[in-house]
């Protein structure tokens, strides 16, 4: 019996400016202007645009006051990936709910950046904004489902936290349906590339399309997942090592993540500490 029904148009930042500025031909002879434009629409993404850019992590040591300037320093890629992550973070600043801030937005967040060291250690770096996007967007779907219901996901929390099942297991019982699903129907209501099923609407698994954002996106969400940010517990380092394995890495990359230093350097992150300092 489905107990909520999803507003994919009642979000904090335009869905539609966010799906243009996906969508926009860089090849286009008009696509900077389109992409200033866009981004200067929504308040949300041009401010964090414009502290991202001063932030340490991209200062070259003069203050950028203007999208234009911080287009031409980040370039398209960086800046599509901070328009979703403005977006992401405008849903979840919406709430401190404990549970929902450990296990979903810094879940989310944090498996943005692993995933995009993750497939920058593939070698495939020329991916990485892909892979941090996808990390951002793979759990839009529980963000949506407790931002619009977060009585009925409390129920959903209490009992995945009561027993040995999954988030979609809990929500098929509280809500007749799961965040996979939600997903799905944003990335058509919000008219995104096909692509993006395979990061909001589809469980990762093996059964993810083999390239280096879908094996990085999986490695990042087993890494966060296993140990205990975005579930219920800590797994054993045996099991951590095996979860990685499964997603195609070798040993020495799995040894390099299972480092304590290595989630402790996605906390020290620019990124990470903009986003969770508010």
């Amino acid at each position: 019996m489905i107990r909520g029904k999803i507003d994919f148009k009642s979000v904090p930042v335009q869905a539609g400016v966010i799906s243009d500025i996906i969508n926009l031909d860089i090849e286009a002879s008009d696509y900077f202007q389109r992409l200033d434009d866009l981004i200067g629409a929504d308040q949300g993404v041009a401010s964090l645009v414009l502290r991202v850019v001063n932030s340490p992590l991209y200062s070259r040591g003069n203050k950028v006051g203007t999208i234009p300037l911080a287009i031409s320093l980040l370039g398209y890629s960086v800046l599509r990936s901070l328009a979703l992550l403005a977006f992401s973070r405008s849903l979840f600043s919406e709430t401190r709910h404990e549970a929902f801030r450990l296990h979903i937005w810094q879940h989310s967040l944090l498996t943005a950046i692993a995933s995009q060291r993750i497939c920058q250690s593939l070698g495939e770096s020329g991916n990485g904004d892909e892979a941090f996007i996808a990390g951002l967007m793979h759990d839009i779907g529980k963000v949506l489902m407790f931002t619009q219901h977060p009585k009925l996901y409390q129920q959903v929390f209490d009992h995945m936290f009561a027993s040995d099942c999954s988030s979609a297991e809990a929500e098929q019982r509280f809500f007749g349906f799961d965040h996979y699903q939600v997903g799905a129907e944003a990335v058509r209501e919000w008219r995104l590339p096909d692509r993006f099923n395979a990061y909001m609407g589809a469980a990762l698994s093996h059964a993810v399309e083999a390239n280096a954002i879908s094996t990085s996106l999986m490695a990042a969400n087993v890494l966060l997942k296993s140990a205990g940010i975005g579930a219920r517990a800590v797994e054993t380092p045996e099991a951590r090592r095996s979860g990685l394995q499964a997603c195609g890495l070798d040993d020495a990359l799995c040894d390099s993540l299972l480092q304590d230093a290595f989630i402790d350097s996605l906390r020290e992150s620019e990124i990470y500490k903009l986003c969770m300092s508010s």
